[in-house]
């Protein structure tokens, strides 16, 4: 991708102006920062959403009465967020400033088949730009999306028409957390370019929030770990959607780390009432149940 490669060559200047090759800190005189770090610890300045069906992380689950596919589906997430590099006390605000790489596949299979085959696979990539001051972090992120039908289901569906859509997507998020129990956020995005065979509208949009609630959790600190029950939300809107505004509901319990690592645990029972998000069907309205097992940040 063109557009993939300006923004590497970019990256690289940027780092060699800086005459910082030799050492993991630079200094304000050098590089007018305060301070830098590659590959920093405590995972990303922008999190995942917890209830965002396509959530970048590692996940399983199991799927009630999809009305797209068969009664029941195993959805599955092989995903990462990797934070590249870090910039400090950045202007204007003395914020962070942070570029990420992430990359995922959310798959579809069938568990109540012979060889329980493949329905559908999305194959993502993604490269955020995040700056994060005091409450408020805000992601700038260039994706692409490409769909795939499993072999096997097509030879079970001889009539299945198969178009394989593929996307490259530009969004802006702001998130902003009231202390460590609330989360709210909102988004705009656009579709730079998609296939012909399956056009879609360019604009879309996100909104949501979670709670979480410490009281009701417990925290070790010889051990340092904790769990705490949470709630989110996570709706989508877009002119494709006819009907009635997406939204995916999640309730569980995470467990983590006091601190160091800032993954995160969770088990969780979601309901999802709007159009799928599996590649060319997501045209079509569904609604569902799933208990689903995740693991990021």
């Amino acid at each position: 991708m063109r557009w993939l490669l300006v923004f590497m060559v970019w990256l690289g200047t940027v780092y060699a102006s800086c005459g910082c090759g030799d050492s993991c800190m630079c200094k304000e005189e050098a590089c007018g920062y305060y301070c830098e770090e590659w590959f920093p610890d405590g995972g990303p300045l922008f999190k995942p959403f917890a209830a965002d069906p396509h959530e970048v992380c590692y996940a399983a689950g199991w799927r009630f009465n999809d009305r797209i596919f068969c009664k029941d589906v195993i959805p599955v997430s092989f995903g990462d967020t990797i934070p590249v590099i870090r910039w400090r006390n950045v202007w204007p605000y003395g914020g962070d400033l942070e570029i990420d790489l992430e990359a995922d596949v959310w798959a579809i299979f069938d568990p109540l088949h012979e060889s329980s085959p493949l329905i559908n696979a999305d194959y993502y990539i993604g490269f955020p730009i995040i700056y994060a001051f005091d409450c408020w972090s805000f992601r700038l992120r260039g994706y692409h999306i490409s769909s795939h039908i499993g072999d096997e289901y097509l030879l079970n569906h001889p009539r299945f028409h198969r178009k394989n859509p593929s996307a490259e997507y530009i969004d802006f998020f702001g998130s902003y957390n009231f202390g460590e129990c609330i989360r709210l956020f909102a988004g705009i995005g656009y579709i730079v370019h998609q296939d012909l065979s399956f056009h879609r509208n360019r604009f879309f949009s996100a909104l949501g929030g979670e709670v979480r609630v410490p009281g009701l959790g417990y925290a070790d600190c010889k051990r340092n770990f904790y769990g705490q029950p949470f709630f989110a939300v996570y709706f989508r809107g877009s002119r494709d959607f006819h009907k009635h505004i997406d939204a995916s509901y999640s309730l569980g319990y995470e467990w983590g780390k006091l601190c160091g690592s800032e993954r995160k645990l969770r088990l969780a029972i979601e309901y999802h009432d709007g159009y799928s998000l599996e590649g060319q069907f997501s045209r079509f309205p569904t609604n569902y149940f799933d208990v689903r097992l995740t693991y990021g940040w």
